[in-house]
């Protein structure tokens, strides 16, 4: 029953847009029966096609390169209304975007929202960002209760991609308030765990074992700084490269170390729940000091890189491209680095990836990442609620499958406007990366047929033959091909043979204090950490920060986050 009025309360409202200002007291009145059969169909589909254009004013993503990222490809005169993407969502849904505002992705376009929620004004169906601006909506009673529209129309690939993420991390729980859904969120994937990235060219010359715990670890540096891996005859190769900020933003804090931190149980600037399930920060917790004492021992040996607080990303970078140094933590997708791929085209260096390390129970010790990145709103009140779903089905779905001329729009100007799909949502699996690669893998070792891949996996495979292709005639594959391989092929496989044990954090968001004191206990922390790691405070100085951290906000901090996660 509740389908049922569902449908036929949005054939009303479309009829109702159709036939606006006829004068007819019943907008349905004039409709066939035929007529009205085709716009309760499309209303219960999810992929279903309006009779008419259904037009819907939103705000509008630009992608942050700007217009000029166009130029000179076949899209140069393509219009925020008038786009591959728009083109396709006509096409398939028949629905046409009028902006009402357009930005550049980020503070730009997050100010022309906040501009429009204080003028109670917003558009029909809009992208919001943060978690906080969707909590503002609610509370004034601006947005659409989309729990039937979800429940009806949501297709399967967003349903079971939401509950990949477990009961605990679900996108879902995000958007729920009084059991009501009220937006639809975006999927920020699963980013996996880090790895120690080596060079394994280098391990074989010396002849070592790959690590797994802290202690094999630190036997590997050793090896690299004391044996002349390189061969050049000289002691000038490093230990392992680190991040001046030594950890956080996890893990795409790419050369930090969270991995040292969690292998003791520490997990830095993450919010987890303790024994008596109250919220507490990481960065202030007692197993954090095992994790810097042993910081402050390889530091002292030279087995850190003696010059990592003044290093720059790109001084990393050069270090690494140089053949300097042979080691690093780092995602499945650091072969994407300049610092790996230019070592691959001019020193055959072969880098691989390593579980370690390992924490008591033989895993990486890693941390979820939050399961959404930015929500779907409907104004409350609009006539059709629906299209958001279908948008972001087409998104998430249809498109992914579609292998049309139309598709294949979409598929190229990926890389150069992505941001422009209107509404920027998409909902994949959080294990879409290991799905990608198990389906390309599946093609290549002859199980399934290459028409079975999306045309984003159809990507990957191109790449990885043409490595292969290259590596078996002898010759350097192209970079691009090379990074695509080894980072989706080998880095991902290890992350699915050797999965790692993953805390999930209690609370993502910011408090209201946050706003203002949080930038000066960050700075209070990472000078503390850093003093400690080279020596220049000894390890009880960390029971010092703590005491300062809490006087200068951080219990306050703490409250709000025990009085947020309670609500």
């Amino acid at each position: 029953m509740k389908r049922k009025s569902l449908s036929l309360l949005l054939a009303a409202a479309m009829a109702a847009t159709m036939l606006a200002g006829c004068g007819s007291k019943d907008p349905m009145a004039n409709m066939s029966d035929e007529e009205k059969a085709a716009w309760e169909a499309a209303a219960n589909d999810p992929y279903g096609k309006y009779p008419e254009t259904v037009v819907y004013t939103t705000g509008y993503n630009l992608t942050n390169q700007g217009a000029d990222t166009l130029a000179g490809t076949p899209y140069e005169n393509d219009t925020p209304s008038d786009n591959a993407y728009t083109r396709y969502l006509k096409e398939v849904l028949n629905v046409q975007n009028e902006n009402e505002f357009e930005a550049i992705t980020g503070p730009d376009y997050d100010q022309k929202v906040s501009m429009a929620i204080a003028s109670q004004d917003i558009p029909d169906i809009m992208y919001i960002s943060d978690y906080g601006t969707l909590v503002e909506l609610v509370e004034n009673d601006l947005i659409e209760d989309l729990t039937d529209v979800y429940n009806n129309l949501a297709c399967e690939t967003v349903k079971s991609s939401y509950a990949s993420y477990g009961e605990d991390n679900n996108p879902l729980n995000t958007v729920t308030f009084d059991g009501r859904i009220m937006a639809i969120p975006k999927t920020q994937l699963s980013d996996g765990q880090d790895f120690l990235w080596l060079r394994k060219d280098w391990m074989d010359k010396l002849e070592l074992e790959m690590p797994s715990t802290l202690d094999e670890m630190a036997d590997v540096l050793r090896a690299f700084i004391s044996q002349d891996p390189d061969g050049n005859g000289q002691a000038d190769t490093i230990g392992l490269v680190v991040h001046n900020e030594v950890y956080g933003s996890y893990p795409n804090n790419t050369f930090a170390v969270d991995n040292i931190f969690t292998a003791f149980g520490a997990y830095p600037t993450v919010w987890m729940t303790d024994e008596s399930g109250n919220a507490v920060y990481g960065s202030v917790q007692p197993e954090m000091k095992d994790a810097l004492q042993l910081m402050r021992d390889w530091y002292a040996e030279g087995l850190l890189d003696r010059e990592f607080t003044t290093r720059t990303y790109d001084d990393i970078v050069a270090l690494l491209s140089s053949g300097q140094c042979g080691a690093y933590i780092g995602p499945w997708w650091s072969p994407f680095n300049p610092a790996q791929t230019s070592t691959y085209a001019s020193q055959d260096a072969e880098w691989i990836n390593v579980s370690a390390p390992t924490g008591p129970d033989g895993k990486i010790n890693a941390i979820n990442t939050k399961s959404y990145g930015g929500f779907v709103v409907v104004r409350k009140g609009y006539e059709h609620p629906e299209i958001a779903m279908k948008i972001v089905n087409v998104n998430s779905e249809y498109s992914m499958q579609d292998k049309s001329d139309a598709a294949k729009e979409i598929l190229e100007n990926q890389s150069i406007a992505y941001f422009n799909w209107p509404l920027y949502c998409q909902v994949q699996p959080g294990n879409n990366a290991e799905l990608m690669t198990q389906h390309v893998e599946a093609v290549m070792n002859g199980s399934a047929d290459v028409s079975t891949l999306s045309t984003e996996e159809l990507g990957y495979y191109e790449s990885a033959v043409r490595y292969q292709d290259a590596e078996a005639a002898g010759q350097k594959a192209d970079s691009a091909d090379y990074s695509q391989y080894v980072s989706r092929i080998v880095a991902m496989n290890r992350m699915i043979d050797e999965p790692a044990s993953f805390l999930t954090p209690a609370f993502f968001e910011t408090t209201d204090t946050m706003k203002t004191r949080w930038a000066s206990l960050e700075k209070i922390e990472m000078q503390a950490i850093l003093k400690i790691i080279v020596g220049e405070e000894d390890l009880d100085y960390f029971d010092q920060f703590v005491s300062e951290w809490t006087g200068a906000g951080g219990d306050i901090i703490t409250e709000e986050v025990n009085e947020a996660i309670r609500q």
